[in-house]
């Protein structure tokens, strides 16, 4: 195709972030997780554009060790944690927010 209706050259910046995550726990089997991406693009005039990619997923594995990266800069911050330790962190954060809305029925999510 040669003719591009209402083409215009952009200028700003693209960049893919997470967007959603999803963590399955079945009562049977290992827990899962996957990460939804999008490429966000900026185009210099305050427009922003959300284009989803593929998600990306993958199966608990205890032992496996994970880069703590500084989430502002990228960088690693030379910590590391294993999947179980985050599972036990996620599975405290749950239990934390269960027991706040226990505590405040009312309170809409």
């Amino acid at each position: 195709m040669g003719y591009r209706f209402q083409r215009q050259p952009i200028a700003g910046e693209s960049y893919v972030r997470c967007s959603q995550v999803v963590i399955d726990n079945p009562l049977s089997g290992p827990p899962r997780v996957t990460y939804a991406q999008e490429t966000i693009v900026g185009t210099g005039t305050g427009q922003v554009l959300h284009i989803p990619m593929q998600p990306v997923g993958r199966s608990f594995e205890p032992g496996v060790e994970i880069a703590v990266l500084d989430p502002e800069t990228g960088e690693p911050t030379g910590e590391t944690i294993t999947q179980s330790r985050m599972y036990a962190l996620i599975y405290s954060a749950y239990l934390a927010a269960v027991t706040a809305a226990e505590a405040q029925p009312e309170e809409a999510v």
